[in-house]
């Protein structure tokens, strides 16, 4: 009997993984290529919404608390110009922060117990349609018929311009930066997110008592500790709070020119059938105030490969997708330019402020509540 053809996936990040995991729990046969190795840092905020552990649980993994020991996050304290600042306390379970190296690791391993194989260091270079519903990837030095693919290869990539994804073209100048600091001083809040001129900077915990600093800017700045030091200056808390801190006890990554936008779902080509599912970041990028990126990227990885299980997988995929993050992307993105104007932040941030049940209203509508 002649054995079905793999699932393909491009990219082990979050979404990929999740996606691995999911279709090998199905029983199909999964091939996954990654660039880079798995399980690695990388420039993301690691805050986890309390809505993965459904995601987690989905997919095998209701362990993970116990075997990452994720520090909880519960108050989060939004902090802009003049003093201007917004509280919340998360509603019902607590958030998690945890690194992005040690989540992967994580799902990897669980990922290739369940029976799927996962190429690291295997960029792809080709991904090409042919007759009967199949797709050709090329990666590393591998070459694959595969039947459906999950394409999650993240913010950028050489795949953009062949796959003509609108950011291909963009001129999209958001730049993003991330490092960890061995605390010299606690944070006050769980989560502290300091809006300033054009971005904004936020501090958690992760799982080994390290301080993540993630900061998100417009513009062509320059991903590095010293442009963030000098930005902080113009928020006097922020300053005074990395200077407490200590200098960064780890390497500060940058990544520059992306953005927010659409970019795709689904797409089946007419001629052959054969189908390109997109999942996390390569679908569409959450704005990082709203700390639902990680959340956003396991839950499409896993609808991908449960949409590859059903007889139309892409409109199976563009429903569960739309209902899943149409509500969260529309208002967080009415909601971002709010954190690219301090002057109105400080603003607004009293009235808010005295709105308690709004602002958990307002949190659970950008996790799609």
């Amino acid at each position: 009997m002649k054995q079905e053809a793999p699932i393909g996936i491009v990219g082990g990040g979050l979404a990929g993984l999740a996606a691995a995991l999911a279709a090998a729990r199905r029983g199909r046969r999964v091939i996954l290529w990654e660039s880079a190795s798995l399980g690695r840092d990388k420039v993301c905020g690691e805050f986890l919404s309390p809505e993965v552990d459904l995601d987690m649980q989905a997919l095998g993994c209701g362990d993970w608390v116990d075997a990452l020991a994720p520090a909880p996050m519960r108050d989060v304290t939004l902090i802009g110009a003049r003093s201007s600042r917004v509280s919340l306390r998360i509603p019902g379970p607590p958030a998690r922060s945890v690194t992005r190296a040690a989540l992967e690791a994580y799902l990897a391993s669980r990922a290739r117990k369940e029976g799927a194989t996962l190429l690291e260091r295997a960029p792809v270079r080709e991904i090409a349609p042919v007759q009967g519903g199949l797709v050709r990837v090329r990666g590393g030095d591998r070459e694959e018929l595969v039947r459906g693919v999950i394409l999650a290869f993240g913010k950028r990539s050489t795949l953009d311009a062949p796959l003509e994804l609108p950011r291909a073209g963009s001129s999209d100048g958001f730049v993003a930066l991330k490092t960890y600091l061995a605390p010299q001083a606690a944070l006050d809040t769980d989560v502290e997110l300091y809006v300033i001129r054009g971005g904004y900077v936020g501090l958690n915990r992760v799982e080994d008592g390290r301080i993540g600093v993630c900061a998100l800017l417009e513009g062509d700045a320059r991903a590095d500790w010293e442009t963030l030091a000098r930005r902080a200056e113009e928020i006097p808390q922020l300053a005074r709070r990395l200077a407490s801190l200590g200098d960064p006890c780890s390497r500060v990554r940058g990544l520059a020119r992306f953005g927010f936008g659409a970019q795709a779902v689904a797409r089946k080509d007419r001629r052959t059938g054969s189908v390109l599912l997109f999942a996390g970041d390569a679908a569409r990028m959450i704005p990082s105030f709203t700390g639902d990126g990680m959340a956003v990227a396991l839950r499409s990885g896993r609808l991908a490969a449960e949409a590859l299980s059903t007889p139309d997988p892409v409109t199976t995929y563009k429903s569960t997708y739309a209902r899943a993050f149409h509500v969260r992307f529309a208002l967080a993105g009415a909601l971002h330019g709010l954190f690219f104007q301090p002057s109105v932040f400080s603003a607004l941030a009293p009235l808010v402020g005295r709105s308690p049940r709004l602002v958990e209203r307002l949190y659970a509508l950008t996790r799609g509540s």
